[in-house]
């Protein structure tokens, strides 16, 4: 089993420090071995190199098991430099097609009171659309020109998340479908349209929601949805938006996925600079992306020992000061290793 960890920028050294002291710990108490390797891609490394992503990624990606993602820093002066560019990079190279946010909070962390536990899994594609300019003719309107975004979307890929959802319904993970558009995709002709009925067909449960109705439901009865598909880039704008439900973007990540389950974790954790070398990092996020990769490679049970570990260090407030309390990055990673010490009889 290995994960290629590449630390991005600002804290991401830090947050690596203590994915390798959970690594080391999981094969301390459980005797499962989690081989690492680390790729430079930084800001750093750009400017040294004027190279975004090292040639080096494609053989190391596919000795690996699973991409882990650091924050990378959207602030950088150097011409093309940003977490959009990398991203998008990675995941055409590695054919990442799918975009996956699951909105699962630990229980300490939920900020809505709802009636049962929150489990949302939302997925989007990674290429089905592409945005471009376009100007319209001068004439178009009396004395100036009008600038508008045209989106062209490929109707393979949407027949592909729709392939991917109907495969989460039918493995039983999930029970029902709510598709996500604005206005204008549900017309009888939007390419949206064909794909969803075939799955109905198939007697899949499907619903339908307008964007601004799915932003309600997400911050008033969240526990009420299941599993999402939507076109970008309100995905990504949900992604951000229930960060703030479950303890910050500190504590949440993105998954990156493809057709053959190859995995990338992206850490949502600010790469700002005012956190570099102060202690003060959140790494809750940064570890639950661990567990979550260990649920891929079928290890539900440390992967759930690890949430209940840091559910008990958040119930006993071992949490990091951008969330009221007064612990540091490496305290809490320490608390976190010494109490899943404890549990190696699940294993």
């Amino acid at each position: 089993m290995k994960i290629l960890l590449i630390p991005g920028d600002g804290v991401g050294n830090e947050l690596v420090a203590e994915v390798h002291k959970l690594i080391a710990t999981i094969d301390s108490v459980f005797g499962l071995k989690i081989n690492t390797q680390s790729l430079d891609i930084s800001e750093f490394h750009f400017r040294e190199t004027n190279i975004l992503i090292p040639k080096g990624l494609q053989k190391m990606a596919e000795e690996a098991n699973s991409i882990w993602l650091g924050p990378i820093t959207n602030q950088s002066k150097l011409n093309g430099y940003n977490q959009k560019n990398i991203v998008q990079q990675i995941c055409s190279e590695q054919e990442l097609e799918f975009f996956y946010r699951n909105y699962k909070p630990i229980p300490s962390l939920q900020k809505i009171q709802t009636d049962n536990p929150i489990d949302v899994l939302l997925i989007e594609s990674n290429f089905y659309s592409h945005t471009v300019p376009s100007e319209l003719p001068a004439t178009f309107v009396s004395d100036q020109k009008l600038n508008m975004m045209t989106t062209y979307f490929s109707q393979s890929h949407m027949e592909s998340i729709f392939a991917e959802a109907q495969k989460i319904i039918e493995s039983g993970q999930r029970n029902k479908l709510l598709i996500v558009l604005p206005d204008e995709l549900k017309q009888k002709d939007s390419p949206w349209i064909e794909p969803a009925n075939q799955l109905a067909e198939r007697g899949i449960h499907i619903q339908w929601s307008a964007v601004d109705q799915f932003f309600y439901n997400i911050l008033r009865k969240p526990d009420q949805l299941d599993l999402v598909v939507t076109v970008s880039p309100h995905g990504r704008i949900f992604s951000k938006m229930i960060s703030s439900l479950e303890g910050g973007l500190g504590a949440g990540f993105e998954t990156h996925r493809s057709k053959n389950n190859q995995i990338m974790f992206q850490i949502m954790h600010p790469a700002s600079s005012r956190f570099v070398g102060k202690d003060a990092a959140d790494p809750i996020g940064a570890i639950l992306s661990i567990a979550a990769f260990l649920e891929s490679q079928n290890k539900p049970l440390i992967s759930a020992a690890i949430r209940n570990v840091i559910e008990d260090a958040i119930s006993a407030d071992w949490v990091t000061r951008d969330l009221g309390g007064s612990m540091g990055t490496i305290e809490i990673g320490d608390f976190i290793c010494s109490k899943l010490s404890g549990k190696s009889t699940i294993a």
